[in-house]
């Protein structure tokens, strides 16, 4: 009898213990070339990386990439295109090393917004507010070009939104509608009696220099200027991500050689070359229960990890991973208890290089009764500048929950995972290493391969689950349902299956539902046929969708129409960093209120009650509602 007693009591304490679950295949993994182009004259090279922080805990910031750069706001700066910059650094670099002709100047840009901006990198007397000595630049599609005293405007660049195009004929390899569409390599050569501008490995166009470069004065310096008025939140780091100074005139053959160097990091998903990081930003945090949490992160290489955690910031648990070959890793810690704060950190090594996450928060499930704070966004896809502040605002209202209700990235799919490491991690990576993060399909991402690798869901299928926390259970759904239609045949018919049972069998006090598309029988007759029918018979109390880019709230709804008594109520937060969308031209009786902006939604649920507010990016509110179930 003891024997049976000590095989039980060890059985038991065995579940109790953290568990490592499996990691995902790495059939799209790729690896990157250490040494990278070699091409020589290489003067000075920098690397602009945002750096996007959540205060507290001391030491969670993660790892550090220190420019040596000095912000010069008090003086005047050079316009560009008409415009002012709003963002301006200066490099160190000083009046020695500056170049002398012949020599070129590389930038690796990314242009993900519809509104004009650009950036420039030139040599300028910083006790003088005349012109340049020299200066290579862009704004919207058109790329600047200066020196000896004169400017020369070149069309190179397709920018995404139509409406920015200068009207001029691009070659089709100006814009690719495919992998890398928004990311542009410029370089500029500048020899004593020509310019020569190159666009993603391609000479655009050769300039004859009539006079020389003006001299440099003992004041003379490098400065990188960015012009951002039509771009709340936008800083230079977001729009240029690389420059290099030369001492020669770059062939060809090397510029292509720079790009391919570029795109393979791209490719890989890797910010930096030579630099052990996580390129989810930190580790990220999923599904909650009252005993158990999942931890997930990649890192740029293969490496064994030590995750650290405990109830204290002094952590002292422990769980070693050994490098498997593999760059994803997903860890589930069992045995904790409810509604409770733990902390955590993630130390990554290969190859005698380290890299620490810093210590971070979590809280495991609250129980039935408690109160729930969580927040909800979508679309955050284009705008990490605009995703960061939204996660700031987030962090300090300290939600148990975040729900992203779609299209979290662009078209962050199989062949442009490019949207997740260097976009979506990169502005919400540190919100959720601290919260738990309930993710929706959107279309951005709807072929499955970077939505089920970078992210935990519970059940068998990977776009539709459910998920029960405290008194709210959350019915996530799959709406691109045209394309499961084409592409797997009795995905629908699973799912509405699936929906009607999870609903029926339901005991939570609020039921929230959601998934990407509205439900406008207008638009998405679809969603309307094989969702809407359950929401109202099972008496779902709020339904959250994205996709379209501005903000509505409705009326409480049956049948399409607006009602007094047990209606549902719909959110369309569209509004996460996408490209905005006009709000509705007439009134619809549907929307009780609309707005046109980035924002995101706060719920306060507690026993009977649902508190429930919109935010905009700057933190004011937008509309605010109250739900009484008695």
């Amino acid at each position: 009898m003891n024997i049976i007693r000590s095989i039980l009591a060890f059985y038991l304490f065995f579940l109790s213990l953290p568990l490592c679950i499996g990691e995902t295949s790495d059939k799209n993994e790729k690896t990157v070339n250490s040494k990278g182009p070699e091409v020589d004259g290489l003067l000075r090279e920098w690397q602009f990386t945002p750096h996007y922080q959540l205060p507290w805990p001391e030491g969670a910031l993660g790892p550090d990439y220190d420019e040596d750069f000095s912000i010069e706001p008090e003086q005047m700066g050079i316009r560009l295109a008409g415009q002012s910059p709003s963002h301006r650094i200066n490099a160190d670099l000083s009046n020695m090393d500056l170049p002398q002709y012949p020599f070129s100047i590389e930038m690796w840009v990314s242009y993900h917004v519809n509104q004009p901006v650009g950036a420039a990198v030139m040599s300028r007397d910083f006790h003088s507010i005349g012109k340049p000595h020299w200066l290579f630049g862009f704004y919207k599609g058109e790329v600047f070009v200066h020196t000896g005293g004169v400017t020369h405007t070149i069309p190179a660049m397709k920018i995404k939104s139509s409406n920015l195009l200068v009207d001029y004929e691009f070659p089709e390899t100006a814009y690719n509608s495919g992998e890398h569409r928004y990311w542009h390599h410029l370089v500029a050569n500048f020899d004593v009696d020509y310019a020569e501008l190159f666009h993603n490995g391609i000479s655009r166009k050769r300039i004859k220099i009539e006079s020389p470069m003006q001299q440099y004065a003992d004041t003379s310096g490098i400065e990188f200027s960015g012009y951002f008025d039509h771009e709340p939140h936008m800083e230079l780091a977001n729009l240029l991500k690389y420059a290099a100074l030369y001492d020669k005139v770059l062939s060809q053959e090397e510029i292509v050689s720079l790009f391919k160097g570029h795109k393979e990091l791209l490719d890989a998903g890797v910010l930096y070359r030579n630099k052990l990081h996580f390129t989810t930003t930190a580790p990220h945090l999923a599904m909650p229960t009252t005993d158990s949490i999942h931890i997930t992160w990649e890192t740029d290489r293969p490496v064994q990890a030590e995750l650290h955690w405990g109830k204290t910031m002094s952590l002292g648990e422990v769980i070693l991973l050994e490098n498997n070959g593999k760059r994803n890793r997903k860890v589930k810690l069992n045995g904790l208890n409810a509604n409770s704060t733990y902390y955590y950190k993630v130390i990554a090594e290969a190859g005698g290089e380290k890299v620490d996450s810093g210590i971070r928060p979590f809280r495991t499930a609250v129980e039935d009764g408690d109160p729930v704070v969580f927040a909800a966004i979508s679309d955050t896809e284009a705008r990490p500048h605009v995703n960061a502040k939204l996660a700031e605002l987030i962090w300090r209202e300290t939600p148990h929950l975040l729900l992203n209700a779609g299209d979290l990235t662009d078209g962050g799919r199989q062949d442009n995972r490019v949207e997740w490491t260097h976009e979506y991690f990169a502005a919400m990576g540190h919100l959720m290493s601290r919260l738990p993060f309930l993710p929706v399909m959107g279309n951005g991402e709807d072929d499955f391969v970077w939505f089920q690798r970078y992210h935990y869901t519970p059940g068998d299928a990977v776009s539709y689950y459910n998920y029960r926390y405290g008194d709210i259970e959350f019915f996530i759904l799959d709406s691109n349902l045209g394309k499961r239609s084409r592409e797997h045949p009795g995905f629908r018919e699973a799912q509405v299956s699936w929906l009607e049972k999870a609903l029926q069998n339901s005991t939570a006090k609020w039921k929230i539902a959601s998934h990407h598309h509205p439900a406008l029988p207008e638009s998405y007759p679809l969603i309307i046929s094989d969702f809407v029918e359950y929401y109202e018979r099972f008496n779902v109390d709020v339904v959250i969708v994205g996709h379209h880019h501005n903000y509505k709230r409705s009326w409480p709804l049956r049948m399409n129409k607006p009602v007094s008594e047990n209606g549902v109520v719909y959110l369309q937060l569209g509004g996460g960093g996408g490209n905005l969308s006009p709000r509705p031209r007439t009134p619809d009786l549907r929307w009780e209120k609309t707005y046109q902006g980035y924002g995101f939604s706060m719920f306060w649920i507690h026993g009977n009650i649902l508190k429930y507010a919109m935010y905009d990016d700057k933190g004011s509110m937008r509309d605010y509602l109250i739900l009484d179930k008695n």
